[in-house]
Protein backbone atom coordinates (compact mmCIF):
# COMPACT_ATOMS: atom_id res chain seq x y z
CA UNK A 1 0.00 0.00 0.00
CA UNK A 2 1.47 3.51 -0.85
CA UNK A 3 2.75 5.76 1.53
CA UNK A 4 0.07 8.57 2.77
CA UNK A 5 1.19 12.10 1.78
CA UNK A 6 0.67 13.83 4.99
CA UNK A 7 -0.43 13.45 8.31
CA UNK A 8 -3.16 15.11 9.63
CA UNK A 9 -2.25 15.54 12.87
CA UNK A 10 1.21 16.51 14.64
CA UNK A 11 1.72 13.28 16.97
CA UNK A 12 4.93 11.88 14.39
CA UNK A 13 6.73 15.31 14.53
CA UNK A 14 10.17 15.35 15.65
CA UNK A 15 13.45 16.67 15.52
CA UNK A 16 14.00 13.61 13.07
CA UNK A 17 11.05 13.47 11.37
CA UNK A 18 10.31 17.38 11.12
CA UNK A 19 7.16 18.97 9.55
CA UNK A 20 8.62 20.04 6.13
CA UNK A 21 7.50 20.78 2.03
CA UNK A 22 4.35 23.23 1.40
CA UNK A 23 3.30 23.47 5.19
CA UNK A 24 6.37 24.65 6.20
CA UNK A 25 6.46 27.03 3.33
CA UNK A 26 3.52 28.14 4.45
CA UNK A 27 4.00 28.50 7.78
CA UNK A 28 4.54 32.22 8.93
CA UNK A 29 7.92 32.81 10.53
CA UNK A 30 8.48 35.30 12.58
CA UNK A 31 10.72 38.05 10.97
CA UNK A 32 10.67 36.00 7.09
CA UNK A 33 10.36 37.50 4.22
CA UNK A 34 9.69 34.43 2.93
CA UNK A 35 6.55 32.05 2.52
CA UNK A 36 3.59 31.69 4.39
CA UNK A 37 1.30 32.59 2.01
CA UNK A 38 -1.64 29.98 2.71
CA UNK A 39 -1.58 28.57 6.48
CA UNK A 40 -4.95 27.82 6.95
CA UNK A 41 -4.59 25.26 3.80
CA UNK A 42 -2.49 23.08 6.20
CA UNK A 43 -3.10 23.78 9.92
CA UNK A 44 -6.78 24.24 10.30
CA UNK A 45 -7.24 25.05 14.14
CA UNK A 46 -11.13 25.12 13.55
CA UNK A 47 -11.75 21.72 11.99
CA UNK A 48 -8.65 20.54 14.38
CA UNK A 49 -6.31 19.29 11.03
CA UNK A 50 -2.95 19.67 10.65
CA UNK A 51 -2.18 18.63 7.41
CA UNK A 52 1.89 18.28 7.23
CA UNK A 53 4.49 16.66 5.71
CA UNK A 54 7.49 14.50 7.36
CA UNK A 55 10.95 14.45 7.08
CA UNK A 56 12.10 10.76 6.81
CA UNK A 57 8.47 9.62 6.05
CA UNK A 58 6.88 11.44 3.47
CA UNK A 59 9.89 13.40 1.94
CA UNK A 60 13.56 11.88 2.02
CA UNK A 61 15.75 12.12 4.98
CA UNK A 62 18.16 14.74 3.93
CA UNK A 63 20.22 15.37 6.45
CA UNK A 64 22.48 13.91 4.60
CA UNK A 65 22.85 16.62 2.58
CA UNK A 66 22.00 19.51 5.02
CA UNK A 67 23.13 18.73 7.99
CA UNK A 68 20.49 20.35 10.85
CA UNK A 69 20.48 23.44 9.28
CA UNK A 70 17.01 25.42 8.74
CA UNK A 71 14.96 23.00 11.33
CA UNK A 72 13.98 24.73 14.11
CA UNK A 73 11.62 24.48 17.43
CA UNK A 74 8.20 25.71 16.66
CA UNK A 75 6.58 24.61 19.89
CA UNK A 76 6.29 28.10 20.97
CA UNK A 77 4.90 29.22 17.45
CA UNK A 78 2.32 26.49 16.80
CA UNK A 79 0.95 26.50 20.74
CA UNK A 80 0.31 30.62 19.89
CA UNK A 81 -2.24 29.25 17.38
CA UNK A 82 -3.86 26.33 18.92
CA UNK A 83 -1.80 23.60 18.27
CA UNK A 84 0.27 21.70 20.52
CA UNK A 85 1.07 17.97 21.45
CA UNK A 86 1.33 17.34 25.25
CA UNK A 87 4.82 16.50 26.45
CA UNK A 88 7.53 16.90 23.16
CA UNK A 89 8.64 19.45 21.05
CA UNK A 90 7.77 20.38 17.44
CA UNK A 91 10.01 20.92 14.91
CA UNK A 92 9.95 22.81 11.57
CA UNK A 93 12.61 23.17 8.32
CA UNK A 94 12.37 27.03 8.04
CA UNK A 95 11.64 28.39 4.37
CA UNK A 96 15.12 27.77 2.79
CA UNK A 97 15.65 23.98 4.17
CA UNK A 98 11.42 23.18 3.21
CA UNK A 99 12.18 24.24 -0.65
CA UNK A 100 15.37 22.62 -0.35
CA UNK A 101 13.89 19.44 0.68
CA UNK A 102 11.31 19.56 -1.92
CA UNK A 103 14.25 20.18 -4.44
CA UNK A 104 16.44 16.84 -3.13
CA UNK A 105 12.85 14.86 -3.11
CA UNK A 106 12.00 15.93 -6.58
CA UNK A 107 16.25 15.06 -7.74
CA UNK A 108 15.57 11.67 -6.39
CA UNK A 109 12.84 11.28 -8.49
CA UNK A 110 11.93 10.17 -12.22
CA UNK A 111 9.97 13.42 -12.44
CA UNK A 112 10.55 16.08 -14.80
CA UNK A 113 8.91 18.97 -13.41
CA UNK A 114 10.27 20.55 -10.13
CA UNK A 115 7.00 22.34 -8.19
CA UNK A 116 9.60 25.16 -6.44
CA UNK A 117 9.18 27.99 -8.07
CA UNK A 118 12.58 29.98 -6.73
CA UNK A 119 11.92 33.56 -8.13
CA UNK A 120 8.19 33.87 -6.94
CA UNK A 121 9.02 31.94 -3.23
CA UNK A 122 12.34 33.62 -2.98
CA UNK A 123 11.60 37.13 -4.11
CA UNK A 124 14.90 39.16 -2.95
CA UNK A 125 18.26 38.39 -4.21
CA UNK A 126 19.31 37.23 -0.42
CA UNK A 127 16.75 35.49 -0.15
CA UNK A 128 17.43 33.58 -3.40
CA UNK A 129 21.43 33.63 -2.66
CA UNK A 130 20.82 31.62 0.95
CA UNK A 131 18.49 28.73 -0.90
CA UNK A 132 21.39 28.51 -3.44
CA UNK A 133 24.12 28.03 -0.50
CA UNK A 134 22.00 25.98 1.31
CA UNK A 135 21.65 23.88 -2.19
CA UNK A 136 25.37 24.04 -2.59
CA UNK A 137 25.92 21.56 0.44
CA UNK A 138 24.06 18.93 -1.56
CA UNK A 139 26.15 18.95 -4.67
CA UNK A 140 28.40 16.29 -3.55
CA UNK A 141 26.40 14.14 -2.39
CA UNK A 142 24.00 14.40 -5.50
CA UNK A 143 26.90 13.76 -7.57
CA UNK A 144 27.52 10.33 -5.63
CA UNK A 145 23.82 9.32 -6.63
CA UNK A 146 24.24 10.38 -10.14
CA UNK A 147 21.78 13.68 -9.38
CA UNK A 148 24.01 16.53 -9.65
CA UNK A 149 23.23 16.97 -13.26
CA UNK A 150 19.90 17.45 -13.04
CA UNK A 151 20.10 19.83 -10.09
CA UNK A 152 22.17 21.92 -12.67
CA UNK A 153 20.10 21.81 -15.49
CA UNK A 154 17.13 22.87 -12.81
CA UNK A 155 19.00 25.51 -11.48
CA UNK A 156 20.47 26.87 -15.12
CA UNK A 157 16.47 27.68 -15.41
CA UNK A 158 15.75 29.23 -12.54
Amino acid sequence: MPQPLFDFDLKRVSRKNYITGKAAINFPHLGSTTGGWHFLSYFDRESGVAKVSLAGIHYPETTVYFGDLGIIDVTEELAKCGWSVEGWQLYMADHYRAAADMIVRWLLSDSKHCNVEVAEWFPSPADRQKLLRLLELAKPKLLAVGRLEKMEAWLSSQ
